[in-house]
Protein backbone atom coordinates (compact mmCIF):
# COMPACT_ATOMS: atom_id res chain seq x y z
CA UNK A 1 0.00 0.00 0.00
CA UNK A 2 1.24 3.26 -1.14
CA UNK A 3 0.73 6.51 1.22
CA UNK A 4 0.10 9.96 -1.11
CA UNK A 5 2.03 12.44 0.45
CA UNK A 6 -1.04 15.14 0.19
CA UNK A 7 -3.55 12.86 1.43
CA UNK A 8 -1.85 12.10 4.40
CA UNK A 9 -1.16 15.60 5.08
CA UNK A 10 -4.74 16.34 4.74
CA UNK A 11 -5.47 13.42 7.29
CA UNK A 12 -2.85 14.69 9.31
CA UNK A 13 -4.34 17.66 9.50
CA UNK A 14 -7.48 16.51 10.62
CA UNK A 15 -6.35 14.37 13.07
CA UNK A 16 -4.07 17.19 14.70
CA UNK A 17 -7.48 19.50 14.31
CA UNK A 18 -9.91 16.90 15.82
CA UNK A 19 -7.44 16.53 18.81
CA UNK A 20 -7.27 19.72 19.70
CA UNK A 21 -10.94 19.87 19.63
CA UNK A 22 -11.23 16.88 21.97
CA UNK A 23 -8.34 18.68 23.99
CA UNK A 24 -10.45 21.93 24.34
CA UNK A 25 -13.85 20.00 25.14
CA UNK A 26 -12.24 17.72 27.84
CA UNK A 27 -10.77 21.50 29.45
CA UNK A 28 -14.34 23.12 29.18
CA UNK A 29 -16.01 20.48 31.08
CA UNK A 30 -13.57 19.38 33.12
CA UNK A 31 -10.89 20.71 36.06
CA UNK A 32 -8.16 21.10 34.35
CA UNK A 33 -4.69 22.57 35.86
CA UNK A 34 -2.10 25.56 34.75
CA UNK A 35 -0.39 24.37 31.49
CA UNK A 36 -3.36 22.34 29.53
CA UNK A 37 -4.14 24.93 27.64
CA UNK A 38 -0.23 25.43 25.94
CA UNK A 39 -0.40 21.84 25.79
CA UNK A 40 -3.77 22.39 23.56
CA UNK A 41 -2.33 25.70 21.75
CA UNK A 42 0.39 23.01 20.58
CA UNK A 43 -1.95 20.94 18.89
CA UNK A 44 -3.60 23.67 17.43
CA UNK A 45 -0.60 25.49 16.27
CA UNK A 46 0.60 22.20 14.58
CA UNK A 47 -2.38 21.55 12.88
CA UNK A 48 -2.11 25.08 11.17
CA UNK A 49 1.65 24.58 10.74
CA UNK A 50 0.71 21.34 8.45
CA UNK A 51 -1.87 23.72 6.69
CA UNK A 52 0.48 26.34 5.86
CA UNK A 53 3.01 23.79 4.80
CA UNK A 54 0.48 21.96 2.30
CA UNK A 55 -0.34 25.77 0.83
CA UNK A 56 3.14 26.39 0.03
CA UNK A 57 3.32 25.66 -3.50
CA UNK A 58 0.84 27.93 -3.90
CA UNK A 59 1.66 30.75 -1.25
CA UNK A 60 5.64 30.48 -0.95
CA UNK A 61 5.71 32.91 1.59
CA UNK A 62 3.66 30.57 4.18
CA UNK A 63 6.84 28.36 4.28
CA UNK A 64 8.70 30.03 6.66
CA UNK A 65 5.51 30.73 8.94
CA UNK A 66 4.65 26.86 8.05
CA UNK A 67 8.45 25.66 9.78
CA UNK A 68 7.89 27.91 12.35
CA UNK A 69 4.76 26.45 13.46
CA UNK A 70 6.35 23.27 13.46
CA UNK A 71 9.06 23.84 14.92
CA UNK A 72 6.96 25.64 17.90
CA UNK A 73 5.81 21.94 19.14
CA UNK A 74 8.50 20.88 21.86
CA UNK A 75 8.91 24.66 23.36
CA UNK A 76 5.05 25.01 23.60
CA UNK A 77 4.69 21.90 25.13
CA UNK A 78 7.91 22.63 27.45
CA UNK A 79 5.89 25.86 28.26
CA UNK A 80 2.96 24.18 29.31
CA UNK A 81 4.91 21.82 31.80
CA UNK A 82 6.85 24.78 33.53
CA UNK A 83 3.41 26.06 34.32
CA UNK A 84 2.10 22.63 35.63
CA UNK A 85 5.00 21.79 37.56
CA UNK A 86 5.06 25.89 38.52
CA UNK A 87 6.45 24.44 41.81
CA UNK A 88 9.26 22.88 41.07
CA UNK A 89 12.95 24.57 40.39
CA UNK A 90 13.48 24.70 36.51
CA UNK A 91 17.49 24.60 36.21
CA UNK A 92 17.30 27.08 33.01
CA UNK A 93 14.98 30.27 32.57
CA UNK A 94 11.80 30.32 30.66
CA UNK A 95 13.34 32.52 28.33
CA UNK A 96 16.28 30.54 27.05
CA UNK A 97 13.01 28.12 25.89
CA UNK A 98 12.02 30.77 23.61
CA UNK A 99 15.58 32.04 22.70
CA UNK A 100 16.30 28.08 21.74
CA UNK A 101 13.14 27.98 19.32
CA UNK A 102 14.20 31.47 17.95
CA UNK A 103 17.83 29.85 17.03
CA UNK A 104 16.31 27.17 14.98
CA UNK A 105 14.54 29.33 13.08
CA UNK A 106 17.16 31.60 12.37
CA UNK A 107 19.15 28.68 11.14
CA UNK A 108 16.99 27.70 8.88
CA UNK A 109 15.34 30.85 7.70
CA UNK A 110 19.01 32.19 7.11
CA UNK A 111 19.69 29.15 5.07
CA UNK A 112 16.21 29.55 2.95
CA UNK A 113 16.85 33.41 2.21
CA UNK A 114 20.48 32.41 1.06
CA UNK A 115 18.91 29.96 -1.41
CA UNK A 116 20.83 27.24 0.20
CA UNK A 117 20.35 23.56 -1.23
CA UNK A 118 17.11 21.75 -0.62
CA UNK A 119 19.57 19.33 1.28
CA UNK A 120 20.37 22.27 3.37
CA UNK A 121 17.10 23.33 4.06
CA UNK A 122 16.17 19.97 5.35
CA UNK A 123 19.15 19.56 7.23
CA UNK A 124 19.13 22.72 8.91
CA UNK A 125 15.48 22.32 9.95
CA UNK A 126 15.72 19.20 10.94
CA UNK A 127 19.02 19.96 13.14
CA UNK A 128 17.03 22.51 14.51
CA UNK A 129 13.68 20.24 15.63
CA UNK A 130 16.34 17.43 16.99
CA UNK A 131 17.55 20.03 19.22
CA UNK A 132 14.55 21.41 20.46
CA UNK A 133 13.88 17.90 21.11
CA UNK A 134 16.68 17.00 23.03
CA UNK A 135 16.28 20.17 24.56
CA UNK A 136 12.90 19.82 26.16
CA UNK A 137 13.54 15.77 26.92
CA UNK A 138 16.12 16.96 29.01
CA UNK A 139 14.82 19.58 30.82
CA UNK A 140 11.37 17.33 31.63
CA UNK A 141 13.93 13.84 32.67
CA UNK A 142 15.25 16.24 35.78
CA UNK A 143 12.17 16.88 37.33
CA UNK A 144 11.15 15.47 40.76
CA UNK A 145 8.56 13.60 39.18
CA UNK A 146 10.02 12.48 36.54
CA UNK A 147 10.38 8.78 38.76
CA UNK A 148 6.90 8.83 39.58
CA UNK A 149 4.79 9.81 36.60
CA UNK A 150 4.51 7.10 33.82
CA UNK A 151 3.05 10.10 31.47
CA UNK A 152 6.13 12.45 32.42
CA UNK A 153 8.43 9.26 31.18
CA UNK A 154 5.86 9.00 28.10
CA UNK A 155 6.61 12.11 27.55
CA UNK A 156 10.19 12.42 27.32
CA UNK A 157 10.49 9.01 25.29
CA UNK A 158 8.01 10.93 22.33
CA UNK A 159 10.54 13.78 22.54
CA UNK A 160 13.53 11.65 22.42
CA UNK A 161 11.78 9.44 19.36
CA UNK A 162 10.88 12.71 17.88
CA UNK A 163 14.62 13.77 18.15
CA UNK A 164 15.49 10.82 16.48
CA UNK A 165 13.54 10.87 13.28
CA UNK A 166 14.93 14.62 13.22
CA UNK A 167 18.98 13.14 13.19
CA UNK A 168 17.99 10.55 10.71
CA UNK A 169 16.51 13.61 8.28
CA UNK A 170 19.74 15.21 8.93
CA UNK A 171 21.60 11.79 7.85
CA UNK A 172 18.95 11.64 5.06
CA UNK A 173 19.63 15.02 3.68
CA UNK A 174 23.20 14.81 3.83
CA UNK A 175 23.42 11.17 1.98
CA UNK A 176 20.92 12.77 -1.36
CA UNK A 177 20.70 10.18 -3.51
CA UNK A 178 22.82 7.71 -1.61
CA UNK A 179 20.32 8.09 1.17
CA UNK A 180 17.60 4.41 2.42
CA UNK A 181 14.61 6.98 1.41
CA UNK A 182 13.17 8.57 -1.33
CA UNK A 183 12.39 12.20 -0.38
CA UNK A 184 8.37 11.44 -0.72
CA UNK A 185 8.89 8.58 1.76
CA UNK A 186 11.26 10.09 4.17
CA UNK A 187 8.13 12.99 3.78
CA UNK A 188 5.89 10.87 4.62
CA UNK A 189 7.73 8.29 7.88
CA UNK A 190 8.62 12.15 9.00
CA UNK A 191 4.96 13.12 8.75
CA UNK A 192 3.71 9.71 10.81
CA UNK A 193 5.81 10.50 13.20
CA UNK A 194 5.02 13.89 13.90
CA UNK A 195 1.59 13.30 13.79
CA UNK A 196 1.63 10.42 16.22
CA UNK A 197 4.05 12.28 18.57
CA UNK A 198 1.39 14.94 18.68
CA UNK A 199 -1.75 13.08 19.31
CA UNK A 200 0.50 10.95 21.68
CA UNK A 201 -0.14 14.33 23.57
CA UNK A 202 -3.72 14.61 23.88
CA UNK A 203 -3.11 11.07 25.96
CA UNK A 204 0.18 12.42 27.98
CA UNK A 205 -2.08 15.98 28.21
CA UNK A 206 -5.07 13.53 30.21
CA UNK A 207 -2.80 11.34 31.97
CA UNK A 208 -1.24 14.51 33.34
CA UNK A 209 -4.16 15.78 34.07
CA UNK A 210 -5.48 12.06 35.77
CA UNK A 211 -2.18 12.16 38.00
CA UNK A 212 -2.56 15.30 39.50
CA UNK A 213 -6.36 14.71 40.40
CA UNK A 214 -5.60 11.63 41.70
CA UNK A 215 -2.37 12.79 43.65
CA UNK A 216 -4.87 16.06 45.03
CA UNK A 217 -7.36 13.78 46.20
CA UNK A 218 -4.86 11.51 48.20
CA UNK A 219 -3.15 14.60 49.93
CA UNK A 220 -7.39 15.25 50.85
CA UNK A 221 -8.21 11.95 51.68
CA UNK A 222 -5.26 12.60 54.08
CA UNK A 223 -5.63 15.77 55.63
CA UNK A 224 -9.68 14.36 55.55
CA UNK A 225 -8.13 11.54 57.99
CA UNK A 226 -6.09 13.93 60.43
CA UNK A 227 -9.12 16.17 60.77
CA UNK A 228 -10.95 13.21 61.77
CA UNK A 229 -8.63 12.02 64.23
CA UNK A 230 -7.31 14.84 65.34
CA UNK A 231 -8.63 17.83 68.01
CA UNK A 232 -7.32 20.94 65.16
CA UNK A 233 -7.64 23.54 68.40
CA UNK A 234 -5.21 21.34 70.44
CA UNK A 235 -3.45 19.26 67.45
CA UNK A 236 -3.96 16.28 69.68
CA UNK A 237 -6.43 13.33 69.26
CA UNK A 238 -9.51 13.88 69.76
CA UNK A 239 -11.89 11.73 72.19
CA UNK A 240 -12.55 8.83 69.58
CA UNK A 241 -9.31 8.31 68.20
CA UNK A 242 -7.98 8.33 71.85
CA UNK A 243 -10.16 5.54 73.20
CA UNK A 244 -9.03 3.78 70.01
CA UNK A 245 -5.17 4.07 70.48
CA UNK A 246 -5.08 3.78 74.33
CA UNK A 247 -7.06 0.40 73.54
CA UNK A 248 -4.40 -0.50 71.10
CA UNK A 249 -1.29 0.60 73.28
CA UNK A 250 -3.16 -1.45 76.15
CA UNK A 251 -3.07 -4.77 74.02
CA UNK A 252 0.59 -4.58 73.32
CA UNK A 253 2.21 -3.52 76.95
CA UNK A 254 1.74 -4.92 80.28
CA UNK A 255 -1.95 -3.03 81.56
CA UNK A 256 -0.21 -3.01 85.04
CA UNK A 257 2.52 -1.48 84.34
CA UNK A 258 0.75 1.53 82.74
CA UNK A 259 -0.69 5.01 84.53
CA UNK A 260 -3.65 7.03 83.18
CA UNK A 261 -4.31 10.60 84.15
CA UNK A 262 -6.66 12.76 83.29
CA UNK A 263 -6.57 16.86 83.78
CA UNK A 264 -8.38 20.25 83.11
CA UNK A 265 -8.49 24.21 83.46
CA UNK A 266 -9.38 25.40 86.52
CA UNK A 267 -11.66 27.71 86.51
CA UNK A 268 -11.69 28.07 82.37
CA UNK A 269 -15.66 28.91 82.30
CA UNK A 270 -14.47 32.71 84.10
CA UNK A 271 -11.53 32.34 81.48
CA UNK A 272 -14.13 32.91 78.93
CA UNK A 273 -16.42 35.03 80.41
CA UNK A 274 -13.66 37.68 81.41
CA UNK A 275 -11.84 37.27 78.62
CA UNK A 276 -13.45 36.18 75.75
CA UNK A 277 -13.40 33.05 73.72
CA UNK A 278 -11.01 33.48 71.83
CA UNK A 279 -8.41 33.84 74.74
CA UNK A 280 -10.27 30.55 76.42
CA UNK A 281 -9.00 28.59 72.73
CA UNK A 282 -5.77 30.04 72.95
CA UNK A 283 -5.35 28.93 76.76
CA UNK A 284 -6.47 25.37 74.95
CA UNK A 285 -3.52 25.55 72.21
CA UNK A 286 -1.45 26.33 74.61
CA UNK A 287 -2.19 23.45 76.88
CA UNK A 288 -2.07 21.04 73.72
CA UNK A 289 1.18 22.19 72.73
CA UNK A 290 2.84 21.47 76.21
CA UNK A 291 1.41 18.41 76.42
CA UNK A 292 2.46 17.40 73.48
CA UNK A 293 5.92 18.82 73.68
CA UNK A 294 5.92 16.89 77.25
CA UNK A 295 4.85 13.48 76.12
CA UNK A 296 7.10 10.48 75.00
CA UNK A 297 6.49 9.27 71.30
CA UNK A 298 4.89 5.78 72.85
CA UNK A 299 2.24 8.07 74.94
CA UNK A 300 -1.01 8.62 74.23
CA UNK A 301 -2.67 11.98 74.71
CA UNK A 302 -6.67 13.26 73.45
CA UNK A 303 -8.60 16.03 74.11
CA UNK A 304 -11.96 14.13 75.56
CA UNK A 305 -14.37 17.69 75.45
CA UNK A 306 -14.31 21.17 76.40
CA UNK A 307 -11.35 21.49 79.04
CA UNK A 308 -10.51 18.10 79.78
CA UNK A 309 -7.63 16.19 78.07
CA UNK A 310 -5.80 12.43 79.10
CA UNK A 311 -2.96 10.82 78.81
CA UNK A 312 -1.82 7.54 78.57
CA UNK A 313 1.56 6.81 79.66
CA UNK A 314 2.65 2.98 79.24
CA UNK A 315 5.77 1.99 81.42
CA UNK A 316 4.71 4.60 84.05
CA UNK A 317 4.20 4.85 87.96
CA UNK A 318 2.16 7.13 89.45
CA UNK A 319 5.19 8.67 90.77
CA UNK A 320 6.23 9.50 87.24
CA UNK A 321 3.00 10.54 86.15
CA UNK A 322 3.25 12.97 88.54
CA UNK A 323 6.36 14.46 87.34
CA UNK A 324 5.18 14.75 84.22
CA UNK A 325 2.10 16.82 85.15
CA UNK A 326 4.86 18.65 86.84
CA UNK A 327 6.10 19.53 83.84
CA UNK A 328 3.40 20.04 81.53
CA UNK A 329 2.28 22.29 84.18
CA UNK A 330 6.23 24.00 84.03
CA UNK A 331 6.53 24.73 80.31
CA UNK A 332 2.50 26.36 80.76
CA UNK A 333 3.88 28.73 83.48
CA UNK A 334 6.03 30.27 80.06
CA UNK A 335 2.90 30.19 77.85
CA UNK A 336 0.51 31.93 79.82
CA UNK A 337 -2.64 33.97 77.88
CA UNK A 338 -3.24 36.46 80.24
CA UNK A 339 -0.82 35.94 83.40
CA UNK A 340 -2.05 38.61 85.75
CA UNK A 341 -5.72 39.17 84.89
CA UNK A 342 -6.15 35.05 84.65
CA UNK A 343 -3.39 32.81 85.43
CA UNK A 344 -3.76 29.53 84.42
CA UNK A 345 -3.72 26.47 86.77
CA UNK A 346 -4.51 22.41 85.86
CA UNK A 347 -5.95 20.19 88.06
CA UNK A 348 -4.96 16.19 87.59
CA UNK A 349 -6.16 12.89 88.66
CA UNK A 350 -3.86 10.27 88.05
CA UNK A 351 -4.15 6.14 88.00
CA UNK A 352 -2.72 2.89 87.82
CA UNK A 353 -4.16 0.84 85.40
CA UNK A 354 -5.21 -2.30 86.11
CA UNK A 355 -5.22 -6.00 84.38
CA UNK A 356 -7.33 -6.13 82.02
CA UNK A 357 -8.70 -2.56 82.40
CA UNK A 358 -10.61 -0.87 79.94
CA UNK A 359 -9.73 2.65 78.95
CA UNK A 360 -13.56 3.46 79.88
CA UNK A 361 -13.45 2.16 83.35
CA UNK A 362 -9.41 3.69 84.22
CA UNK A 363 -11.13 7.16 83.28
CA UNK A 364 -13.66 6.80 85.44
CA UNK A 365 -11.29 6.44 88.47
CA UNK A 366 -9.21 8.79 87.18
CA UNK A 367 -12.31 11.00 86.88
CA UNK A 368 -13.05 10.29 90.81
CA UNK A 369 -9.09 11.64 91.57
CA UNK A 370 -9.49 14.78 89.28
CA UNK A 371 -13.04 15.78 91.41
CA UNK A 372 -10.45 15.16 94.63
CA UNK A 373 -7.81 17.80 93.08
CA UNK A 374 -10.85 20.46 92.70
CA UNK A 375 -11.68 19.64 96.39
CA UNK A 376 -8.41 20.03 97.59
CA UNK A 377 -8.66 23.89 96.16
CA UNK A 378 -7.20 22.88 92.83
CA UNK A 379 -3.79 23.69 91.61
CA UNK A 380 -2.66 19.80 91.96
CA UNK A 381 -2.56 16.70 90.96
CA UNK A 382 -4.39 13.58 93.73
CA UNK A 383 -3.63 10.58 93.01
CA UNK A 384 -6.66 7.36 93.17
CA UNK A 385 -6.31 3.78 93.57
CA UNK A 386 -8.89 1.34 95.04
CA UNK A 387 -12.56 0.37 93.78
CA UNK A 388 -14.46 2.18 91.54
CA UNK A 389 -17.30 2.97 94.14
CA UNK A 390 -14.65 2.94 97.03
CA UNK A 391 -11.56 5.42 96.11
CA UNK A 392 -8.82 5.47 97.95
CA UNK A 393 -7.05 8.95 97.49
CA UNK A 394 -3.27 8.79 97.73
CA UNK A 395 -0.51 11.35 97.15
CA UNK A 396 -1.47 14.92 96.30
CA UNK A 397 1.25 16.52 94.64
CA UNK A 398 0.93 20.91 94.37
CA UNK A 399 1.79 22.02 91.06
CA UNK A 400 2.97 25.52 91.51
CA UNK A 401 0.23 27.78 89.49
CA UNK A 402 -2.03 29.83 91.40
CA UNK A 403 -5.68 29.55 90.54
CA UNK A 404 -8.39 32.34 90.64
Amino acid sequence: MTLHLATLNFVSIVMLAVSAAVMCLFGASSRVYRGYWWWTGAQSLLAFGLLAYALRETYPLLLPVANLLLLQWPIVVLAGMRRFYVRHAWRVPAVADWLALGAAFGVWLATWLAQGSIAARVAAFSAGSCGLHLYAAALLARLPDFRSSSALKALVFVEAAAAAVQALRVVQAQAGPFGLLLRDEELIATGLVVVVSALGMVYLGLRLTSERVEANLRLTQRKLRVLANMDPLTRVCNRRRFHELAARTLVSIDASRATLMTFDIDHFKQINDLLGHAVGDEALRQIGRCTRDTLRELDVAGRLGGDEFAVLLPQTSVADAMSVASRIVARLEHRQVAPRIAPLSLSFGVVQLRSSETIADALRRADQALYEAKRQGRGCAVSASGAEDQPVFGESRRLGLTSL
